[in-house]
């Protein structure tokens, strides 16, 4: 009877520490007292740049929507700029109309800004419609634009029928224009054929509440970064001041074998970039999680490299004093995989996430940054 009488205490013990762990770890993050405050203050806004478990924004929107169910509604967030094949918004629908979407996963050569995607209008009266997947509020939206010449721009036209034009500053350049508070759908006509749109900010007028944007591209490393124009993603990114910028990659690091000491490099030059653009911000590097090369055996064969690659962004984070969320831990640890397939949380690719799955660690995330405040 004792010994039940242990092992029961022993089991509801474990499953309280299951139930209570936490999996974030602040190696001295300068700007940890910044992300607080926005909590206390109710004022969050979460910038997420990743792979393809971005991409899909299951994962982002489960962070979303606890955030917001704790701090309140802070806006839809980014928006990549129209429909791309493959890429799914959890808030956000399009419509088009001689559009062409361009993406730097496929197309090395184009001028891109933070995100890595523009759309680029076939003709003069080209449209992209901008749609809501639900009721939503008015939205503060800012457009990210490259408006080649003064009559090349583009007029913005709201669902009550109001018209503002996305007139940029300078020329040639990219800039982000606040088109003030308007209701979705929203519709973007060009007046020309050689400006093209980055992407769009939608927060909430009062500035409260919790944000979460994704922005993720499949199949992308970070090293997709290199592709975008340097000085225009840092100078997005110093024009959205996000509360914590978040950085989600690894897998397909590790599936094309990069040492760790190549990814080791470039996450710390990001790191130092993204600093540089917006010194208060908090930074958040996401270690890839637990994935598999072959399915077969009881734990699978992971990437040669996935080790390495983890232990790479931990270092990371070590070293430049940043936060890190330890996925694969979020998991159960190496060899997780597997039962993660098993009950249905992970898909047969061993690599991506069923939609449970993708909520589950969502949810996690989200209690573990909550736990900060």
């Amino acid at each position: 009877m004792f010994f039940e009488r242990v092992m029961l205490g022993s089991a509801v013990l474990a499953a309280s520490m299951a139930a209570n762990a936490n999996y974030l770890t602040n190696y001295g993050d300068a700007n940890i007292n910044n992300l607080k405050a926005a909590m206390a203050d109710g004022a969050l806004h979460v910038v997420q740049l990743g792979d393809s478990h971005t991409a899909g924004d299951v994962m982002t929107d489960a962070l979303r929507n606890r955030l917001q169910d704790t701090l309140g509604d802070g806006g839809m967030g980014w928006a990549m700029p129209m429909y791309f094949k493959g890429q799914r918004m959890a808030r956000f629908g399009y419509d088009r109309h001689n559009f062409q979407p361009i993406s730097s996963r496929t197309n090395k050569s184009e001028d891109y800004t933070l995100g890595g995607m523009i759309a680029k209008p076939q003709s003069s009266g080209a449209s992209i419609t901008l749609k809501a997947k639900k009721s939503e509020p008015a939205q503060k939206v800012l457009v990210s634009v490259r408006q080649n010449s003064p009559s090349e721009y583009f007029i913005a036209t709201d669902a009550n029928g109001k018209s503002v034009p996305v007139q940029a500053d300078l020329y040639g350049q990219w800039q982000v224009v606040d088109i003030g508070d308007v209701e979705l759908p929203l519709t973007l006509r060009s007046q020309g054929s050689s400006s093209v749109l980055g992407g769009y900010w939608a927060f909430n007028p009062n500035n409260k509440g919790a944000t979460v944007s994704a922005l993720g591209i499949n199949g992308a490393e970070l090293s997709y970064w290199n592709r975008w124009n340097s000085d225009a993603w840092q100078n997005e990114l110093k024009a959205i001041k996000p509360t914590l910028i978040a950085l989600a990659y690894g897998t397909n690091e590790a599936y094309n074998g990069v040492s760790g000491e190549r990814v080791r490099s470039i996450l710390t030059e990001k790191v130092e970039q993204i600093r540089a653009a917006s010194p208060e911000s908090a930074i958040l590097i996401i270690g890839s999680p637990e994935a598999l090369k072959n399915t077969a055996g009881s734990c699978g064969v992971r990437p040669s490299t996935l080790s390495d690659v983890q232990n790479a962004q931990r270092q990371v984070a070590q070293e430049q004093g940043l936060l890190y969320w330890d996925w694969q831990a979020a998991m159960g640890g190496s060899c997780s995989m597997k039962s993660w397939m098993n009950s249905g949380k992970a898909t047969k690719d061993g690599v991506h996430f069923s939609g449970s799955g993708y909520r589950q660690l969502g949810n996690q995330l989200a209690s573990d940054l909550l736990s900060l405040r």
